[in-house]
């Protein structure tokens, strides 16, 4: 992964450019191309106090049902992780 954009605490996109499997960088197989250049941004927002952040990802229908029972539980650990005092 590389990060595409960045604007800090509003938005940053990241974009996929291969995997790491058995601890080595995979950049060039097939599995990988079906991925290169896909992107992951979030935007961030205030909303009354409280921050809203939104998703979006590009993915293939493959991997759908796989990432929509993934982000509820990564963004609750983020939801937790951003307010620990």
């Amino acid at each position: 992964m590389r990060i595409k954009e960045n604007k800090k605490y509003e938005f940053i996109s990241i974009e996929h450019i291969g995997i790491v499997r058995d601890g080595k960088e995979d950049t060039t197989s097939d599995a990988v191309k079906l991925w290169a250049g896909a992107l992951e941004n979030y935007t961030l927002r205030d909303n009354n106090g409280s921050t809203e952040i939104m998703v979006e990802m590009d993915s293939n229908e493959e991997y759908a049902e796989m990432f929509e029972s993934m982000w509820p539980k990564a963004l609750q650990v983020l939801k937790e992780i951003a307010e620990k005092k």
